[in-house]
């Protein structure tokens, strides 16, 4: 072939060119010549817009009388079926209207792209296919040598019904598989024989995290458990059990039930792997990351939201895309730390929604199937009032990755202030039930719903539930629904508090409260801190 490469891996698959072979986890799967060759020189060309017309001349000579349209159309059918791939949420092969294909996933070449490992963690397939525009060699390495990759090993069973078995196995791929839609993971497939201890000197290190669990059945119930484990310390990270009713006929049912929680407690940006591994980068040097490591420290940002952790942050990022231009998903974070100046006042440049948007911008072209790029755009929509065109790039988002609780919760938020509460409201409880252990400002929704609609001891349990009284939202709430109710006493201290966290709120409160909220509810407001004692 043109470029000389003669074996790819993507996700789970590898392909072999040399004996013309397409294996998943390391088992032959059965292809047409033609799906293989379509196959091929996508890899070839993977991240590349690669044209209809191309694709022809590849496949069918000049001389050749052929339906082609039809024959492309029921090939790419056929080699996606093979890939267990979906044109509408493609995790390999996009379509670009009327133009042609791209191939979007993470590629590596496994003779040269990786050093080599001992035997007990051969068995690792690179599962990171998240839609992300693919990271270049270097970036490949760096992640794997900062030793930030999860393994998910194949979850085992016990019991009496051998339907567990399907069950188990469906469990670990819907996992791997929901792992592998967040862009800022290294999600590989772990043979269940990787050990758990630190390596020996001199010996590459493998994923520092892996996920594991079981499944046992005592008469009609059946029990999911599963743990994250810090190879590095020994720590287990987190663990949860799962008990469930159990039919062979609902497994899809128990499945969709329970993969997405354990997806989203791991896996957001609230997670406990994204938060372990910011926390891992906090106290490094920005001039010190590498592009991927840059992405992972805005994690222990998100975790203390203040100037002091603003500005590295944004340091790196910028470092970052200068270093790696087509990287998305760190212009996505980018996107959003900026996004950061406008509404936080953190740090504040000049056009900070200007360049949100721009930095959006490029990630979503660099990586259209990139639900983190949807989700900086649509919040760069949202603070420009452009809520026509958020709602659309929300939409889109919440269909690349309906796992991830963060982008749930946070554009239900924009969506319910934008003036679909209902449907705000909805994301923003999906969020609360994928990751129960979500930052209390997921309940600022329902608390804000409540107030504008005169319900405000409701208002108050629901700024209770948020445990967030450092936050000057929270303390706006408090005081406003305090003075609505006539108790001047709690409503000032309230009050206090809010003026103390957000001392620019005095000096243009329409201003301030006009970023989150529009005109009809910004008064409510005032009307309800002006009974608390706020004077203009």
């Amino acid at each position: 072939m043109a470029n000389g490469i003669q074996n790819w891996r993507f996700g789970v698959y590898q392909v072999d060119l040399q004996n013309a072979e397409l294996r998943r986890n390391g088992t032959p799967l059965k292809i047409r010549e033609q799906c293989f060759r379509i196959l091929v020189y996508l890899l070839e060309h993977a991240g590349e817009l690669v044209t209809r017309d191309e694709l022809r001349r590849q496949l069918w000579p000049a001389d050749t009388f052929v339906d082609f349209e039809h024959s492309m159309n029921a090939a790419m059918m056929k080699l996606r079926e093979t890939l267990g791939d979906s044109a509408d949420s493609p995790m390999y092969i996009e379509t670009i209207p009327k133009r042609g294909y791209r191939f979007i996933a993470p590629v590596s070449h496994p003779a040269a792209s990786v050093p080599s490992m001992p035997e007990s963690q051969a068995p690792l397939e690179d599962s990171s296919a998240n839609g992300a525009a693919p990271p270049s060699v270097t970036m490949q390495e760096a992640a794997m040598q900062e030793c930030l990759w999860i393994a998910v090993r194949p979850f085992k069973w016990s019991g009496t019904d051998p339907s567990l078995a399907g069950y188990a196995d469906g469990a670990t791929e819907d996992i791997l598989t929901g792992l592998s839609r967040f862009s800022y993971l290294r999600v590989v497939a772990a043979s269940s024989h990787t050990g758990h201890g630190k390596p020996a000197d001199g010996e590459h290190p493998g994923p520092r995290y892996y996920l594991e669990g079981s499944l046992r059945q005592a008469g009609p119930r059946v029990r999911l458990s599963a743990q994250l484990v810090d190879r590095e310390t020994g720590a287990h990270l987190w663990a949860e059990t799962y008990d469930r009713d159990f039919t062979p006929q609902a497994e899809f049912d128990l499945l969709d039930d329970i993969v997405p929680q354990i997806v989203s407690t791991i896996a957001d940006s609230y997670g406990v792997l994204p938060r372990s591994m910011g926390e891992t980068l906090r106290n490094a040097d920005a001039a010190s990351l590498t592009p991927y490591g840059a992405v992972l420290r805005c994690f222990a940002y998100f975790h203390r939201l203040s100037a002091e952790e603003h500005l590295p942050v944004r340091t790196a990022l910028e470092r970052a895309v200068e270093q790696s231009p087509a990287y998305a998903d760190a212009w996505a974070m980018l996107s959003l730390i900026y996004k950061e100046e406008f509404t936080h006042g953190f740090n504040l440049g000049p056009d900070p929604l200007d360049r949100a948007l721009a930095a959006a911008r490029r990630a979503v072209e660099l990586a259209p199937s990139n639900h983190l790029a949807h989700h900086a755009l649509a919040a760069a929509e949202f603070f420009r009032k452009e809520f026509q065109r958020f709602r659309l790039s929300a939409a889109r988002a919440l269909e690349l990755n309906p796992m991830d609780g963060f982008t749930l919760a946070y554009l239900g938020l924009l969506m319910a202030y934008s003036g679909d509460w209902k449907r705000g409201g909805v994301l923003c409880a999906s969020a609360r039930r994928l990751n129960p252990h979500h930052p209390g400002w997921y309940w600022f929704v329902p608390g804000v719903d409540a107030y504008r609609n005169g319900e405000y001891r409701a208002a108050l349990e629901f700024a209770d539930r948020t445990n967030m009284p450092e936050h000057w939202r929270t303390n706006l709430l408090i005081a406003a629904s305090r003075g609505r109710l006539g108790d001047k006493a709690a409503a000032r201290k309230a009050l206090a508090l809010m003026l103390e966290q957000r001392p620019d709120f005095a000096k243009s409160p329409d201003e301030e409260l006009s970023i989150w909220w529009q005109r009809e509810l910004a008064e409510q407001f005032m009307a309800g801190l002006e009974k608390a004692g706020f004077e203009q």
